[in-house]
């Protein structure tokens, strides 16, 4: 893949942003043209960064800032299918690269590969007007607002009823976003270079017998909101939200376009889930 045009789209709430984007464009051959949005370019040095009001007909995007960067930029580009390579600022990171300098060498050396992330399409149905559509890399979360909480809630598989529950909500995310709030909140860890499927996790449920399941990514995924919170929402990658409600329901699906993550030389899931989480570290300490 020649990389001709570079997408670049920054995190300006970090405070050190400034000195990574001047960093970073230093590392771009300067054959290489490099555009952002407005918020984007004004972080750069002058003239540094080409301004645009999309990223479309780039050949790569850069995302600085960590896995939320990432996410927003992969919703910028979503229906272009552009690459995206993401680099981490001081954050956990599953999606984004710890070291800048290595990453961006090794995209412009070729040294890297390019993975299909699986997406999840969102429909909401009921009330008035049009179905609300929305796409997530990560996860879309059903939940309550405030101090009442508690959702009745009724979940469908193809058409088929799983349980009806109380909980404080319920996500729904796909493999790449099973380490987060997916994980956090009891769900499994799911690999999403090699296994397509959705994770259903049900938010602090009133029953010892509902817990997360792992679904097929050719099924679909219904859930009704049969008695709401004092205020409900869908919110979708941490980024997009809406009020749902009573005789509301979400459908989730498998979106048929995916989002193409970059991933350089050497990446393997399983080494980053041991890294990132201490997985399967020893708690006996031998004197």
């Amino acid at each position: 893949m020649k990389i001709a045009r570079l997408g670049l789209v920054a995190n300006a709430r970090k405070k050190e942003i400034r000195d990574v984007v001047k960093d970073v464009l230093e590392l771009v051959p300067g054959n290489v043209a490099v555009c952002g949005l407005e918020e984007t370019a004004n972080l750069a040095p002058a003239n540094a960064v080409q301004r645009v009001e999309t990223l479309s007909g780039c050949d790569a995007v850069l995302a600085l800032g960590g896995d939320g960067t990432l996410l927003v930029a992969a919703r910028m580009v979503a229906e272009d299918e552009i690459p995206l390579l993401g680099i981490k600022i001081r954050s956990l990171g599953f999606l984004a690269e710890d070291d800048p300098r290595r990453a961006i060498g090794d995209l412009f050396a070729g040294r890297f590969s390019i993975q299909d992330r699986l997406r999840l399409s969102i429909v909401c149905e009921g009330g008035e007007g049009a179905p609300r559509r929305y796409s997530a890399l990560n996860d879309a979360v059903v939940h309550g607002v405030g101090v009442s909480r508690v959702l009745h809630l009724e979940t469908t598989i193809d058409g088929t009823v799983l349980g009806e529950y109380l909980a404080d909500g319920v996500i729904v995310s796909t493999p790449t976003g099973s380490t987060a709030y997916s994980l956090a909140a009891g769900g499994p860890i799911v690999n999403p270079t090699s296994v397509e499927a959705f994770v259903i996790t049900p938010l602090c449920p009133h029953s010892l017998s509902v817990r997360p399941i792992v679904v097929s990514a050719e099924e679909t995924v219904s859930v009704a909101i049969v008695e709401e919170a004092q205020e409900t929402l869908l919110t979708v990658d941490g980024q997009q939200s809406c009020v749902v409600g009573k005789g509301d329901r979400l459908v989730f699906k498998r979106n048929p376009v995916a989002t193409k993550l970059i991933v350089t030389e050497g990446y393997s899931f399983y080494d980053i889930v041991r890294r990132k989480l201490k997985w399967g570290g020893m708690l006996r300490q031998d004197h």
